[in-house]
């Protein structure tokens, strides 16, 4: 849009107008390059501006949504973005930025748009208000009008926000605010919890606990190690600082968590009366042994005998947490079902081994391994073996048909941005995945009725089956169950294969209209089809009866999650089960069992002699995985890994295949060196010593973590030559990505690492100097949020925000829809003078130089006249620009040579005009640009 600073210089228009018509007109290219450079001079006078911002002006709004603002805030601050967002002029512009631990960009910069809800992830645990302000700024266009319009109590804990408010009174973006303040007056808090970082058993302890009072008054105080109470008292505080001493003894080694809770009548703020912090009783390595009972077995007995520290649990009821993990170099699982863990556990297991560098062994028996459901599991990738199926050992083909509930509740959204119904869909995709081209699968997807999804067909494109499974979506309402069975039965009567079995996928508290089920499935196991089941709840769920009663008549499996991610693992332990057993008993064709054979790389392990192994009645069929090391090999056909083991990550992972301690042991379980081979395998689980040459130490520092590393003069020249990583594992249920703060030298033997601590829990950490040489660092807690911590000595948050409007230009905004009417400045406007000058000049060049060469005459091509016809030369008189003595008629001057056109007879006959024109003396051929060169000589 083109803008005129003096408009009113367009009047001239007219008067010149008319003054160039009167006395400068001429005729030709040369007056139109004349009247074009008055045009110009005449807009050049008028001062002509190209507003390159457009219209209206851009508010970038700041939404605060951190813990410390009041609860009913959010909802406020959601609704005055709708409203900007909805009742803006014409040309203004809305752009959105939240913030929390950091700050996102939630909607860029737009002309409309209306914010329903937030959809980007902002970790509330802290308030980087620079941040937000200084992501506002990267929205701002310089050409246009810009303003900032924060929402927030102020309470900022990140880099000071006065750093980026003089850089937008630097761009001219004033910084207006609206302020949401919490009641802070009168707050009691823990201030800090202060625990030394380990001790050893028996060891007595003192530690303080800092709390915080804006007011005299008094309470209760409460002191917990883990969950058991050690010291209640009521205490009087001061304002300011109070400092409680406790004492305590701890026997055992292990992580031990503490928490303080401070009780006071009428605290506005209890959210920060809790601090929490952890020890650590250094008692040594110990090892933890997992198996069905808790109790001491044979493989107990023989690591005892060597001396090993062992404690034994239930592994169901072992809650696998970081915290219980902590006390262990090792954990052993005995024989026990993937199922009786389930995945958060196995997860943790995981981390254990990958990040914390603890050791994991896995025994085998019917309940491991494959069978044991630990195919696609968590600790799959943790194991040196495989557990897949492989084609040359099956020894028969099945036919499968998959009947999935896709009723409204598989609608349900989970982790990862998928529903209940993808992970089904999922589920029998790996099921499709595990059978070979022999195999039979068909696929009905169920809610009041069957829709056949994949008819019974032979797996010989599993992409194109894979690909009409991953299209089920959730629709209807509930499972009909008998409808189920009856169109996945029809199914596997098209089959031609031996077995022949159902995988009923339903919900256990919407599985409806079974019918006669019980005789439908008797007639199932007549033709020798089994049924599984796969609930979605519980076994105490109102419909789990029915589907535990389906798979007992069936023959088949029951399994039941309330954890939707474990749908993939179930779903191909059922298949494994029924496609083939991982387990290889012996039978009359292997009356001795299965030998083995020590191999020379077990020595990697250890102390262990290449030789015979003793023979065993059965074990778990598995392959060795690419980097992983065979201790055992069995001499049988398939010469599959006995014994296995490899590093993961900063763990290590050994697999044991064969029994240890059941029916299935055999010879082995009499072996004279059987407790050497097991405590062979425990102590390399264990791993080496800490190394002692790095010392670690980690405070507090705000919402900051701040980890110092004293390394020891005299180490090896490889710890001088590369630095020692940092790993952090942070808190959570969920398994939590580490991560790995950088270190920088503070002098030749140290180092500190910063990092923020952006959740409420403890924060492990691991220092790694070496290859495979690992400290265990202190844990760090972050009690409560941040957020909620004492403000004393600090600005209050509406201190805060005014300081910033101050800075900035800005102003508290009690009505935030008048910012559209306070502009800060004009939309940029670019001056068009410089280029109408240029215009111009060009323009009166190429004037002079057409005058002045006569380049007009030159480009214009000469036209023979024709003679004999007076319409011709009188239109051509009219039109032409050529003076009219070339064309013969009176007003111009004759030249030597020119000749004039002969006038028809007017006593002639009509037909005269058409006749063969009288012969005509030789036109004289002139040279225009002679005659030019003459013009110009004779004028100079």
């Amino acid at each position: 849009m083109i803008e005129f600073r003096y408009p009113e210089f367009l009047l001239m228009a007219v008067p010149l107008g008319f003054a160039f018509y009167r006395w400068g007109r001429v005729r030709g290219v040369t007056g139109g390059l004349r009247a074009a450079v008055l045009v110009v001079l005449l807009v050049a006078l008028t001062v002509p501006l190209l507003n390159v911002g457009g219209r209206g002006i851009d508010v970038i709004v700041i939404a605060d949504r951190s813990r410390s603002m009041p609860s009913e805030a959010h909802a406020n601050v959601l609704e005055l973005i709708r409203n900007l967002g909805t009742q803006h002029g014409n040309g203004d512009r809305v752009g959105i930025v939240t913030f929390g631990i950091e700050a996102a960009i939630e909607q860029d910069l737009s002309h409309q748009g209306r914010l329903d809800a937030y959809t980007r992830d902002v970790l509330p645990d802290g308030s980087d208000l620079n941040d937000a302000i200084e992501s506002a700024l990267t929205l701002v266009n310089p050409d246009r009008p810009a303003r900032i319009l924060i929402l927030s109590d102020g309470e900022a804990n990140g880099a000071d926000p006065a750093i980026a408010a003089r850089k937008a009174r630097e761009g001219r973006v004033p910084i207006d605010f609206r302020v949401f303040e919490r009641l802070r007056a009168g707050d009691v808090a823990v201030d800090a919890l202060l625990l030394p970082e380990s001790v050893s058993p028996r060891e007595p302890f003192q530690f303080p606990v800092w709390l915080h009072a804006d007011r005299a008054t008094s309470g209760r105080l409460t002191l917990k190690r883990d969950s058991e109470v050690l010291s209640r008292l009521e205490v009087d505080l001061e304002v300011g600082a109070n400092q409680i001493l406790f004492r305590d003894v701890i026997p055992n080694g292990g992580f031990y968590n503490y928490t303080v809770e401070l009780e006071v009548a009428g605290d506005p703020l209890t959210e920060n009366n809790i601090g929490a912090g952890i020890v650590r009783v250094d008692a040594g390595p110990r090892l933890l042994v997992l198996n069905e009972d808790g109790q001491d077995d044979n493989l107990v007995r023989a690591l005892r005998a060597g001396n090993l520290p062992i404690d034994v649990a239930a592994a169901k009821t072992h809650p696998l947490t970081q915290d219980a993990l902590d006390p262990y170099r090792g954990v052993i699982v005995e024989n026990i079902p993937a199922g009786d863990f389930g995945r958060l556990k196995m997860e943790r297991l995981a981390q254990y081994v990958r990040d914390l560098g603890g050791g994991l062994m896995l025994t085998g028996g019917e309940r491991s391994f494959g069978t044991g459901g630990y195919f696609m599991s968590p600790l799959d990738p943790v194991l040196p073996v495989s557990m897949e199926m492989r084609e040359e050992h099956r020894k028969n083909n099945v036919a499968i048909a998959i009947a999935l509930d896709r009723s409204g509740s598989m609608s349900i959204p989970v982790k990862g941005n998928k529903t209940k119904m993808d992970l089904a869909n999922l589920g029998t995709m790996e099921c499709i995945n595990l059978l070979s081209n022999g195999d039979s699968v068909a696929v009905i997807a169920v809610d009041s009725s069957p829709h056949v999804v994949q008819s019974m067909t032979r797996l010989d494109d599993k992409e194109a089956v894979n690909a009409r499974v991953r299209k089920i979506e959730s629709m209807g309402g509930g499972i009909f169950v008998y409808e189920a069975l009856v169109a996945a039965g029809k199914e596997l009567l098209k089959a031609d294969q031996s077995t022949r079995h159902i995988i009923l996928f339903s919900d256990a508290q919407d599985s409806e209209e079974p019918g006669d089920y019980k005789k439908l499935i008797a007639d199932f196991r007549r033709v020798g089809i089994t049924v599984s089941v796969i609930g979605l709840g519980t076994d105490r769920d109102v419909d789990a009866a029915l589907l535990k009663d389906i798979a007992k008549l069936g023959d088949g499996n029951i399994m039941f999650t309330e954890d939707a991610e474990e749908l993939p693992r179930l779903f191909t332990e059922d298949t494994m089960s029924v496609a083939r057993s991982s387990f290889i008993k012996k039978d009359e064709t292997t009356p001795d069992g299965f030998p083995g054979a020590i191999r020379s790389d077990a020595r990697l392990m250890g102390e262990l002699t290449p030789g015979a192994f003793p023979s065993v009645d059965g074990y778990n069929l598995s392959y060795l995985k690419t980097d992983a090391t065979a201790a055992v090999l069995s001499l049988d056909e398939y010469q599959a890994p006995m014994s296995a083991f490899w590093y993961h990550g900063l763990g290590r992972a050994s697999a044991l295949c064969i029994e240890v301690d059941g029916q299935y042991s055999g010879r082995f379980g009499q072996w004279e060196s059987y407790e050497d081979f097991l405590i062979t395998h425990a102590r390399w689980l264990m791993g080496g010593q800490n190394p002692d040459e790095v010392y670690v130490e980690i405070r507090r520092d705000g919402q900051d973590a701040l980890v110092t590393i004293e390394l020891d003069p005299d180490r090896t020249d490889a710890a001088h030559s590369e630095p020692p990583t940092l790993l952090v594992i942070p808190p959570g249920e969920e398994q939590q990505e580490p991560v790995q703060p950088d270190f920088l030298w503070t002098g030749p033997n140290s180092l500190q690492a910063r990092f923020r601590l952006d959740r409420t829990g403890s924060f492990r950490t691991v220092v790694k100097t070496g290859d495979r040489k690992l400290t265990r660092g202190p844990a760090v807690t972050l009690p409560y949020s941040p957020e909620f911590a004492p403000r004393a000595g600090l600005a209050s948050g509406y201190e805060v925000l005014r300081e910033l409007a101050a800075t900035s230009g800005g102003i508290e905004r009690t009505n935030v829809l008048e910012i559209f009417n306070d502009p800060p400045r004009a939309a940029r406007r670019v001056s068009l003078l410089p280029y109408l000058f240029a215009t111009g000049i060009g323009l009166l060049l190429l004037e002079i130089a057409g005058r002045r060469l006569s380049l007009w005459e030159r480009l214009k091509p000469v036209e023979a006249d024709p003679v004999g016809t007076e319409a011709f030369t009188r239109e051509k008189a009219k039109t032409s620009w050529w003076p009219k003595w070339k064309l013969g008629f009176p007003g111009g001057k004759k030249k030597r040579g020119d000749v004039t056109p002969l006038e028809p007879s007017p006593t002639a006959p009509a037909t005269a005009t058409a006749a063969t024109p009288a012969p005509q003396p030789e036109k004289k051929k002139t040279d225009v640009f002679a005659a030019a060169k003459e013009r110009a000589r004779k004028r100079h």
